[in-house]
């Protein structure tokens, strides 16, 4: 999938990029599905599935990417839920940022399993099961190698459109809660262990499928009341995927930095070369 044809039609969310005011979204359609899926546990080939069952439009970390307004209403549900900063988010707020979804799944929002529960009583839950030993190496081979740096904060600092919001976003996520950096291999996978558990001891069992990659078709149909389509479960091999989205991220910031900062600096430069060589000459 990601490996074939351009970084365009690999990437579609990074090319055509929205800009919508999340706040002005209202519900369109039903909140249907919550999957407490963490990244690196098979998201993208779950998200892929859960549209071949038709579901239109599945919330995942891409929609982040493909609207980086979201990425400034997501810090103010994790500073509402985590610090206490702000007002908590309600059934309203959920709609404003996942109003057009009937599913979602991976993070952000499968940190805020609880509250999208309690907003969405209706929607059937599935736990997106992972080994954490297999969880926690591949996160550290992806977001504990490449989502942090300080290459990365120059590149938001000079990137306001994208990385400006995308990477102060996914920061305060990790921070807020994991509380330790991921590196902690003790922290993070109780965490990882601890949200699934909360979610199970909230959900009633006709509600709720454990689901693990690899288990195919047939549980999640049966539990969506679908029928098996006649195709094969998607397979995206994500850890590659992630290595080939993170670059093209780079590259297409580093374009929108020497489109946009490049010519500034340059202007500022030829004025400081007036002020500081042309004027004095005119005064004399």
């Amino acid at each position: 999938m990601p490996s074939a044809g351009t970084d365009e039609e690999r990437f579609p969310e990074l090319f055509n990029q929205t800009s919508i005011n999340p706040r002005d979204r209202k519900r369109t359609v039903e909140m249907k599905v919550l999957v407490i899926g963490l990244m690196r546990t098979g998201t993208k080939s779950t998200k892929a599935a859960l549209e071949i069952l038709g579901f239109n439009d599945v919330y995942h970390m891409v929609s982040v990417m493909k609207n980086p307004k979201d990425c400034v209403m997501w810090q103010d549900a994790v500073n509402a839920k985590y610090y206490g900063k702000g007002e908590k988010f309600t059934r309203k707020e959920w709609d404003q940022l996942l109003g057009d979804c009937d599913a979602c799944i991976d993070v952000p929002t499968a940190l805020f399993m609880p509250e999208l529960i309690e907003a969405y009583p209706d929607a059937k839950v599935i736990v997106s099961k992972r080994d954490p030993d297999k969880w926690y190496k591949s996160v550290m081979e992806t977001v504990g190698r490449r989502a942090s740096g300080p290459a990365l904060i120059v590149l938001g600092m000079l990137d306001p459109f994208f990385l400006g919001k995308f990477g102060p976003m996914v920061g305060l996520m990790m921070k807020a809660s994991f509380k330790k950096p991921l590196s902690d291999e003790k922290n993070t996978k109780e965490v990882y262990n601890e949200l699934h558990e909360e979610v199970r001891a909230l959900v009633p069992k006709e509600k709720l499928l454990e689901y693990q990659l690899g288990d195919g078709w047939e549980p999640i149909c049966k539990f969506l009341d679908k029928d098996v389509p006649d195709q094969p479960f998607p397979f995206i091999n994500e850890s590659k995927e992630f290595g080939e989205r993170f670059e093209v991220v780079q590259k297409l910031a580093l374009r929108r930095i020497f489109k946009n900062v490049v010519p500034v600096i340059g202007a500022v430069g030829l004025l400081a070369g007036w002020y500081f060589n042309v004027l004095p000459r005119i005064k004399r």
